[in-house]
């Protein structure tokens, strides 16, 4: 039987309600899109600069100084110093920094430098390192020159050489001259020593031996000198034969002084040099510490000390040192000294030496780079600043030569 056809009002009823299955679905498909598409399903890799990362410390901020004028050309030999030297106030001069001093104990900053895995058994396993204080005493005796009243009295009145170390993997000549027989004919080392002769009115007398000391060879142990000078401004990893000897060599009383020529904690040679030291004295109750100005080696030398003086580019960071039954072993200057003893000065301490290229034979000299440069790279190098630098440089040496009495003392 034919259905009626719908009505009117039946048409509208039934578009209506189809109408709202469509408004329901299209709105829960509204609601479902604005729901995901808030959604992260992965985050883009941040865009990387192609440039590589290099470490420049930031240096202090400088006091003004005044410029040292550059002068021309000259190659003048460096005159006789004249005889007897006046004495040399004990005030610093070098006065423009106060820097506090971390007190013994205040380890921040120090020994922070995550060393390499050890690959190797020579570091692998910590020893119990102890002086040898019998071999020490026949070392004193017969290769610093001193004698048992000498000892007695605390007298640090010697003869020794002194070497620059040569080391695998470093740049250890970055602050000395050598010729091309690869003898030292300039250098911060020779600079001071030849300060310290002075000062000391011949009683402390250093000779630089021309030849480096290459810390690997047998004639670091055969000639025992009371410090070697440790430097540069790179990474480095030390030789198993290099380590082994610079083992020894402490243990029966040498002493390393490690001066970082890129100044400031961090820096490359920083890190480098704390690890590689660790693998040399690998005892865990031997640390790097930071020294106070109440210390020996700073309140009762040549030249009493209020501050630590600040070295390139204003560094004035504390010296550290590694001892081992608490006798100076291994001591670290982070402030780049060596490139402020770079500058030669003259007798009676008023002013420096400087001489152009070629180097007369036997000439130390201030590097005249330095000198044009001293306002972008080489920031505080200046006759004060020397001055502070190689009295200090005195203390040590000075300090250095005696740290062993008491014990030999003992041993009688």
């Amino acid at each position: 039987m034919p259905q009626e056809p719908l009505g009117k009002d039946s048409r509208w009823a039934d578009k209506v309600t189809r109408s709202v299955f469509f408004l329901s679905a299209l709105l829960f498909h509204l609601v479902l899109f604005m729901a995901v598409a808030g959604w992260i399903v992965f985050r883009a890799p941040a865009t990387q600069s192609p440039d590589t990362t290099i470490y420049i410390p930031t240096p202090p901020v400088p006091p003004p100084t005044n410029a040292i004028p550059v002068p021309q050309e000259v190659i003048v030999n460096l005159p006789t110093p004249p005889s007897p030297i006046p004495e040399i106030p004990t005030t610093l001069v070098n006065s423009r920094i106060s820097v506090p001093m971390p007190r013994i104990g205040d380890t921040k900053g120090i020994d922070n430098h995550t060393p390499r895995p050890p690959s190797d058994p020579v570091h692998a396993t910590p020893s119990s390192l102890d002086l040898s204080i019998q071999d020490i005493k026949q070392t004193v005796i017969d290769k610093w020159h001193m004698t048992p009243e000498q000892i007695a009295n605390h007298d640090p009145t010697c003869t020794f050489p002194v070497y620059v170390a040569s080391y695998a993997n470093g740049d250890w000549a970055c602050n000395t001259r050598l010729d091309k027989d690869g003898n030292i004919v300039a250098g911060s080392i020779p600079d001071l020593v030849a300060k310290i002769n002075e000062w000391s009115h011949g009683a402390i007398k250093g000779e630089v031996v021309s030849k480096p000391l290459d810390i690997a060879s047998p004639d670091l142990l055969d000639k025992m000198p009371p410090f070697i000078f440790f430097t540069g401004h790179k990474d480095f990893v030390l030789t198993d034969a290099e380590i082994e000897n610079l083992r020894k060599y402490l243990i029966d009383g040498g002493m390393i002084w490690g001066d970082n020529a890129l100044a400031g904690e961090g820096s490359r040679f920083d890190v480098a040099f704390h690890r590689e030291m660790k693998r040399v004295i690998p005892d865990e109750d031997k640390k790097f510490m930071p020294y106070s100005l109440t210390d020996d080696i700073f309140a009762k030398g040549r030249y009493p000390m209020t501050q630590i003086p600040a070295g390139m580019n204003y560094y004035a960071e504390a010296p550290q040192h590694l001892d081992i039954d608490g006798i100076l072993a291994i001591l670290y200057t982070p402030n780049d000294y060596s490139d402020i003893m770079f500058m030669r000065i003259l007798p009676g301490d008023k002013s420096f030496f400087m001489t152009y290229r070629p180097i007369p034979p036997g000439t130390l000299y201030t590097d005249t780079a330095f000198v044009e440069k001293q306002s972008i790279f080489y920031r505080n190098f200046n006759l004060d600043t020397a001055l502070a630098v190689h009295r200090m440089g005195m203390n040590i040496i000075s300090y250095m030569l005696v740290r062993f009495d008491d014990k030999l003392l003992l041993s009688h």
